[in-house]
């Protein structure tokens, strides 16, 4: 009996080293699985950390091409504004002009005017010549209206001289 007990134990120890031979393959074979899913884990995290990388560099620059760009685009504006305040500055002179030229000729091709031959109230008492009449220019208040030149603050004999705007005038 002694030889049956003995061959038991010699399987049950040979099955029990075969069991952990089994379990030491399986030990090895789940440490190499996981240091291979450690590895793929790593190498995702290491491309996705690239990538971010790159979308931070091309968001950067994208960005400053728009700050370069807004800022010509601002100074363009900035320009044209400077320019239509000109525009606008010389086009309130013209219109004032033109409305000062037309009571002129309306007061010229009035009647009154053009058969009245009167002296001039200057020092020399000269006479100013239009065409074929001579007037007095000041008896020529009667003809303009107070918007023409007394809005203005110009007197009658005296020639109402454009005021035009200069460039700088408007330039910040």
């Amino acid at each position: 009996m002694a030889s049956s007990s003995a061959t038991s134990q010699n399987n049950s120890n040979s099955s029990e080293a075969s069991d952990n031979q089994i379990i030491d393959i399986r030990k090895r074979k789940r440490m190499q699985s996981n240091r291979e899913s450690a590895r793929r884990s790593r190498q995702k995290k290491q491309k996705q950390l690239d990538d971010l990388t790159a979308e931070v560099s091309r968001l950067t620059d994208q960005n400053g091409q728009i700050l370069n760009t807004m800022n010509v685009t601002t100074q363009l504006y900035m320009n044209v504004e400077a320019e239509n305040s000109v525009l606008k500055a010389q086009l309130s002179e013209l219109t004032n002009r033109l409305n000062s030229l037309n009571d002129i000729i309306r007061c010229l091709s009035s009647p009154a005017v053009k058969s009245t031959a009167i002296t001039t109230s200057f020092e020399s008492d000269e006479q100013e010549s239009f065409g074929n009449g001579s007037f007095d220019l000041d008896n020529l208040d009667d003809c303009f209206s107070v918007n023409s030149f007394g809005a203005w603050g110009i007197d009658i004999p005296a020639a109402p001289y454009p005021i035009m705007p200069s460039l700088d005038a408007f330039m910040c």
